[in-house]
């Protein structure tokens, strides 16, 4: 798995999409209230350079704000803590428990593995809100050790099924509540009318944060130096994340405003740089479908179950191949991941793309390095997954450039999924397509984004 960020901030823009039999009109949400079963609300976001999404979060109460990178691989939302010492949390925005008045501790930690990257985290349940979704309780892991997780980023904001986090804690007796956001949001009618979402891109968008954590707005001047001071008011014991075993018996804060437009935040330095208005590069839909972003309709994909309860968004693979078909196996399934922007292939597969491109491999960022010279001959990626048909053409997952010399390498995001089966489905693939993530129906779906040129992008049903 590959977390090569460069993280770009995010503008929190929250809309109301009331939905017709004809439309979809999106409203500012700043003082409306739904009136219909099926809104629902759409979050404007940032593109990272891999091809992921960020947004702007905010953890506690008062709010500490966070940048946390969309990941649909995972049901699990962790943020950086003041607890966190490695190189790796120097300079960046940290969570301190000490002052949120509505934090608790779970008194357990919880190790996540990403495949390449894991994050040590001590799980502890407190306020969350991402756009005008207030969530009370949500069970986060405060991270204080992290590995391959070195770029501009706060955390990760968990997009995927949910993970069962109750045989792990021991939180005043009772049981941890389940750790997805959006199917929290939707039990606790947090203004989300079903526990779905969808996310697309809409543009490539500029540069903003640079790997030292900069961002690209002078507003998040603020933001950046309150988080920062607050931080090193506080001392801290090395060996354990005691501040995150502390206990708080204070109430919830009640919200004192009916609406709230989220303001830029950052962290790290302030690089003070120049731009026209910022428009989101995507959307995170949340309860239901943007219809006006769709080009056709949308190819709905059973998920895989086939091993029980899986906490995966995985759908089964049929077929595979590039010129010619691979030889799959009958159980092999892909796995849709926003935290990577790596299609991975099983193991054997992945050695037959490398000699058949004469390719190298970079193990440190999972991706096949092709001759220059033979780019423009690469042949588009089909995979069949269940009964829909996709082919991704190669403008969608590789880097051509001029070179003088066919001894010269150009980067591609096909690598390894670290499987003998099963595939990674990373933002190279996601990206090209409006996708739709139902936990209910157990299902993913994708659609052709609305005014889709003609590129040989395909996806139909065999």
């Amino acid at each position: 798995m590959k977390f090569s960020i460069v993280e770009i901030a995010t503008i929190t823009q929250l809309v109301l999409l009331s939905v017709s039999a004809h439309s979809v009109q999106k409203i500012p949400l700043y003082y409306q209230k739904r009136h219909h079963d099926h809104d629902f609300v759409t979050t404007g976001a940032r593109e990272l350079k891999n091809g992921m999404l960020g947004g702007l979060v905010e953890i506690g109460s008062p709010p500490q704000k966070f940048i946390l990178a969309f990941d649909t691989s995972k049901g699990f939302t962790w943020v950086r803590t003041i607890d966190c010492k490695a190189d790796n949390c120097q300079g960046r925005c940290s969570f301190n428990p000490g002052l949120s008045t509505t934090y608790r501790d779970a008194h357990q930690l919880f190790t996540m593995d990403y495949g390449k990257g894991i994050v040590n985290t001590s799980l502890f349940l407190d306020t969350f809100k991402f756009g005008d979704i207030k969530v009370n309780q949500m069970p986060i892991g405060g991270a204080y050790l992290m590995n391959n997780f070195d770029q501009g980023f706060d955390g990760f904001l968990g997009l995927g099924r949910s993970v069962n986090l109750s045989n792990v804690a021991r939180y005043e007796k009772r049981s941890i509540p389940e750790s997805g956001f959006v199917p929290i949001a939707y039990q606790q009618s947090s203004g989300v009318q079903s526990a779905q979402f969808g996310m697309y891109i809409t543009h490539q968008s500029g540069p903003g944060f640079s790997e030292n954590g900069s961002v690209f707005k002078e507003e998040m001047a603020y933001t950046t130096k309150s988080n920062v001071t607050q931080q090193s008011t506080l001392t801290h014991e090395k060996s354990k994340p005691s501040s995150l075993m502390s206990s708080h018996s204070t109430q919830d804060s009640k919200s004192t405003s009916k609406h709230q437009v989220t303001t830029p935040g950052g962290y790290g330095n302030l690089a003070k740089r120049h731009y026209h208005k910022e428009a989101p590069a995507g959307y995170l839909i949340i309860g239901g479908v943007d219809h006006d972003a769709i080009e056709g309709k949308l190819h709905h994909i059973p998920l895989n179950n086939e091993c029980g309860n899986s906490q995966d968004w995985a759908v089964p693979v049929r077929d595979a191949g590039f010129e010619n078909n691979f030889h799959i196996h009958k159980h092999a399934k892909a796995i849709l991941s926003t935290s990577t922007d790596v299609i991975g292939l099983p193991n054997k597969q992945a050695e037959e793309f490398r000699k058949r491109w004469y390719a190298t491999y970079d193990e440190p960022d999972n991706t096949f390095m092709v001759p220059c010279c033979l780019m423009d001959q690469l042949s588009s990626f089909r995979i069949q997954l269940g009964d829909i048909q996709v082919t991704l053409p190669p403008h969608y997952w590789s880097h051509f450039r001029q070179t003088d010399s066919c001894c010269e390498m150009c980067r591609t995001n096909i690598g390894k999924s670290e499987s003998e089966k099963n595939f990674i489905l990373g933002s190279s693939f996601t990206n090209a397509f409006y996708t739709q993530y139902d936990s209910e129906k157990e299902q993913i779906s994708l659609a052709l984004k609305k005014n889709h040129i003609d590129d040989d992008l395909e996806i139909y049903q065999v």
